[in-house]
């Protein structure tokens, strides 16, 4: 998830509500549309594989718009809705398979849109002079720095996309899927703010810093806007309001009432279906429209909707937050808790005491159980929550069972060390082991309510 980065709730969120209808171009049939395979060749001797959807049989030519993916590595598949849609209403619509990246590179995806717009500015029957390029979340961030690299895009149209750096808008959407689950307190800080500053610190957080407001700010041509009312993913109102605050370019925005981030709609068992959400076809098939005839662009409409919590900076780790030292912190104390019963085997004539014997056992257990919850509940997020187990006052019941654990382990240090001279260098390796315990436990909120 880290290296993915990253999910967008901001696009989504604009798109539902909606432009106000035109009266554009009659809306053809699947079965009136064209789809002709094409190649686009890219930098590193690579080529993409692309379709061009179109209007069988058009009078005239028509505009275009180059589809650009979310995150992961995306195929045409994933957007056939859209091109459909989109091509019913009069426009070539260019789909392609992503170019398969382990890590997202915002630059060279650009460069990918570019070529793809050239491809299609060739295509017969295509406007060579309004072809314009959209894109859904992660698309938000990549196609503005195309915008800046290529005069042939003569349009934007951005879906669900975030105007805010991609570990500032991950981080926000972490919180909201725990705060769906029920989840409260300074585990959701674990999860969200401290889970994301080691994962940045750490460079598995590819483009996390990256910052869409130079390539928003440099737009010359005319930007539609669309977001879910309903997003999630991405904070849509407050995003809408830093695009609008930051393009001087002509700008459209546009919120689709009950719209989630994909722009879909979702089936009785919350799952995203084929069908677009009412409105949003025609919302842009009619910009689309009015931009490539040179007429005047519907102004903005649609209150924007109310967003519970705002999105934050991310600050950066101070050195004891980073990973190399929480590596070490926790190899450390793996190594104290574990040298008791294991220098005990060796070591006769010395009977342990109690509170020795509890540390030697909780302090494991703490440590060790954390690093497997904590992994084991990243692991469950994804689009549509997060899975933290039974839950119990706002608090998950495994988590409540590593925070007895570790109330235990500081009872049973400050004991220990209060006799560590009985047996220096077995109690003293594991009292040390549990003072370093103390302040690792409080900053991962095991020791907080």
């Amino acid at each position: 998830m880290f290296r993915n980065g990253l999910r967008a709730l901001v696009l989504l969120t604009l798109l539902t509500l909606g432009l106000l209808v035109r009266g554009g171009p009659t809306a053809a049939s699947p079965d009136d549309l064209s789809r002709t395979e094409v190649s686009i060749p890219v930098s590193g001797g690579k080529t993409l594989s692309g379709t061009v959807h179109a209007p069988r049989n058009a009078q005239e030519a028509l505009p275009g718009l180059v589809l650009v993916h979310g995150s992961g590595n995306g195929t045409r598949a994933g957007v056939a809705a859209e091109a459909t849609a989109f091509a019913e209403r009069g426009i070539a619509v260019l789909t392609y398979d992503k170019r398969p990246l382990g890590d997202p590179d915002y630059s060279l995806l650009a460069d990918d849109v570019v070529a793809a717009v050239d491809v299609l500015r060739r295509q017969p029957g295509v406007n060579p002079d309004a072809v314009g390029v959209w894109g859904i979340s992660e698309g938000g961030w990549v196609m503005p720095i195309a915008a800046g690299r290529s005069p042939g895009i003569a349009f934007l149209v951005l879906a669900s996309a975030p105007a805010q750096s991609p570990i500032r808008v991950q981080t926000w959407n972490m919180r909201n899927k725990l705060a769906a689950a029920g989840v409260s307190g300074a585990l959701a800080d674990t999860l969200s703010t401290r889970l994301y500053r080691l994962a940045n610190d750490a460079g598995m957080f590819a483009e996390a810093d990256h910052d869409p407001l130079p390539p928003l700010a440099a737009l010359t041509r005319p930007v539609l806007a669309v977001y879910g009312a309903d997003d999630t993913q991405v904070p849509a109102a407050e995003s809408a309001a830093v695009v609008q605050r930051t393009v001087t370019s002509p700008l459209t925005v546009r919120f689709l009432p009950g719209a989630g981030h994909t722009l879909r709609v979702l089936d009785e068992d919350g799952m995203y279906t084929g069908e677009l959400v009412p409105g949003y076809a025609d919302t842009v098939g009619d910009w689309v429209s009015a931009v490539a005839a040179g007429e005047p662009l519907p102004p903005s409409g649609g209150a924007a909707p109310v967003q519970r919590e705002q999105s934050a900076p991310l600050a950066r780790s101070a050195w004891w937050e980073s990973w190399p030292v929480q590596l070490t912190v926790l190899a450390l104390m793996v190594i104290g808790f574990l040298s008791y019963p294991l220098m005990g085997l060796v070591r006769r004539g010395r009977v342990p005491t109690r509170s020795a014997r509890v540390l030697a056992t909780t302090g494991p257990l703490a440590v060790l159980g954390f690093v497997a919850y904590f992994v084991t509940v990243v692991d469950s997020a994804n689009w549509r929550g997060i899975s933290p187990g039974p839950m119990a006052a706002g608090r998950p019941v495994l988590w409540l069972g590593l925070q007895a654990l570790a109330l235990t382990t500081v009872i049973a240090t400050v004991i220990t060390a209060a006799a560590w001279r009985t047996d220096r260098i077995r109690l003293g390796l594991l009292s040390a082991a549990g003072m370093l315990f103390v302040p690792w436990a409080l900053y991962w909120g095991l020791l907080l309510p």
